[in-house]
């Protein structure tokens, strides 16, 4: 479904075109490299923003519900759908980095808050342009003590997407089975948190 966009949406694709600071690795190179991930957790609190048009269509076709009325969209059903796909997406996602890594012998456990989403639709990058981005942090829990050992924290995951007359082209591979957009930027949060932890 095509929905206009916003000014806040071209607010919000511009001010993720900036450049951002990650918070560095606190532990040494031999603390992350005797890391063994035990378990991974992602959560996305209610206040989290996520402009996902793709996931609320599919949402509404599947319900049989109109895809012309906003309102359906904003339900705390509706919303916590979001929450939970975006969660699943991206634990999917971190699950494949993480593997690659070599496993230590202190077991840690992984807790991912999605803070916002933001996955522009095909007429949003056609009219202003945008791309797909995903911002989260991850934090480093001991398993046994409970203890934080470190944050990876203020890394958005984001990919160049179609834009203009190319956005209607790349929608029409996405449908025909290409990777989407959120896909795209979770792997791209994903292989950004696997070489922050890669030890220095």
């Amino acid at each position: 479904m095509f929905r206009r966009p916003t000014f806040a949406a071209l607010l919000l694709a511009l001010g993720l075109s900036a450049c951002t600071t990650v918070a560095p690795n606190t532990l040494s190179p031999q603390e992350t490299a005797n890391l063994r991930f035990t378990s991974m957790e992602v959560r996305v609190p209610p206040e989290a923003a996520i402009r996902w048009s793709a996931a609320e269509d599919d949402y509404l076709r599947a319900r049989g519900l109109s895809q012309t009325d906003p309102a359906l969209t904003a339900t705390p059903e509706a919303r916590a759908h979001l929450r939970d796909l975006a969660a699943g997406r991206l634990k999917r996602a971190l699950e494949r980095a993480v593997a690659q890594r070599p496993e230590g012998t202190r077991p840690v456990r992984l807790v991912a808050t999605i803070n916002r989403v933001d996955i522009p639709s095909a007429a949003q990058r056609v009219l202003i342009g945008g791309h797909p981005s995903v911002q989260a942090d991850i934090a480093v829990v001991d398993a046994r003590s409970g203890a934080l050992l470190t944050t990876y924290r203020g890394a958005i995951g984001t990919r160049p997407a179609g834009q203009g007359a190319v956005a209607l082209v790349d929608a029409v591979m996405v449908a025909a089975g290409a990777d989407d957009q959120f896909d795209r930027a979770a792997n791209d949060y994903a292989d950004g948190f696997q070489r922050w932890l890669a030890p220095r």
